[in-house]
């Protein structure tokens, strides 16, 4: 049976400078809040750390970086998918070289496993280069590569040896319950869609990885804590401001408005890598005056 995360992970920003470096100076600040938050773990480089808009080495310094502050602190996934094999099986290695947690991919999105069996090949492909790391498949609608989850963990099950389970950004919680079943239920599904959360957890999540956690765990927790109470009103309540900061994520970009929000907390993590857009400050401003709003009441 595969070690089963219990809470929430969050996604976090990979911060950048004024100039669009990265800004390793952030991310011991970022650990330190996620601590605080009560966060049990961290997936760096996905899709809100913008990791395929980084170079490979701007990906390693990150992962350095949350390694040397933040091992022993947090399970640290970091994903190292890439468009390049080569790029791929450089950061697996080097995420097992640094002792990291386990490792995760998104498969390509330009030429893309045209099968189950073909999935599976690539990913046994890049985890050569990390063969003693639990790997988290990524599942996302984002990356085209849409076959079903049961039967993919059914096929996989002994063929990928590290495989620990599925990072599911899938809307679609019918498969989520059948992932959570197969092969005995040995493996780790966990929730990645936040504004799905309650839904989930009444699907049987047991974990969950999302960007919004990094700014508004409490909340989360607290609307954990009304399903185990079974307190629908609180479960509704929380709900609907997970809904009102998801819509400024939509209003203003998600990576773009969510690091927005980290100056709530006093951390800035700077622009976005294009093709994303940066927001003007006085949209900035109003997503921290947003999202106040929203915690304080």
């Amino acid at each position: 049976m595969a070690k089963k995360l219990q809470g929430l992970v969050a996604a976090p920003h990979t911060p950048f400078n004024a100039d669009g470096s990265v800004n390793l100076s952030e991310i011991p600040k970022q650990i330190d809040l996620l601590v605080k938050q009560g966060v049990v773990g961290a997936y760096i480089c996905g899709t809100t750390g913008e990791g395929i808009c980084c170079s490979v080495a701007e990906r390693k310094s990150v992962m350095k970086a949350w390694a040397d502050y933040g091992k022993g602190k947090l399970f640290i996934i970091v994903h190292v998918g890439a468009l390049s094999i080569a790029d791929a099986r450089e950061l697996a290695a080097y995420a097992q070289e640094l002792g990291l947690d386990a490792t995760s991919i998104v498969p390509p999105n330009f030429f893309k496993p045209g099968s189950i069996d073909g999935l599976i090949d690539y990913i046994n492909s890049v985890l050569v280069a990390a063969p003693n790391l639990p790997f988290y498949y990524y599942h996302t609608s984002m990356s085209g590569v849409n076959f079903d989850m049961e039967q993919f963990l059914i096929k996989a099950d002994g063929k990928i040896p590290q495989l620990a389970g599925i990072k599911f950004n899938y809307p679609d919680l019918y498969m989520f319950q059948r992932c959570q079943r197969a092969c005995g239920g040995k493996y780790d599904i966990t929730w990645g869609i936040d504004e799905w959360f309650a839904g989930a957890l009444a699907c049987g999540a047991e974990s969950a990885i999302g960007s919004t956690y990094n700014y508004s765990a409490p909340l989360y927790y607290k609307i954990w804590d009304a399903y185990k109470k079974g307190d629908q009103a609180e479960i509704a309540k929380g709900m609907a401001k997970v809904c009102e900061i998801v819509d400024i994520l939509v209003q203003y970009g998600g990576v773009s408005g969510g690091k927005a929000m980290m100056a709530y907390h006093g951390l800035d993590m700077g622009g976005v890598r294009p093709p994303l857009g940066n927001l003007s400050a006085e949209a900035k401003a109003d997503c921290v005056a947003r999202l106040t709003k929203i915690l304080a009441d």
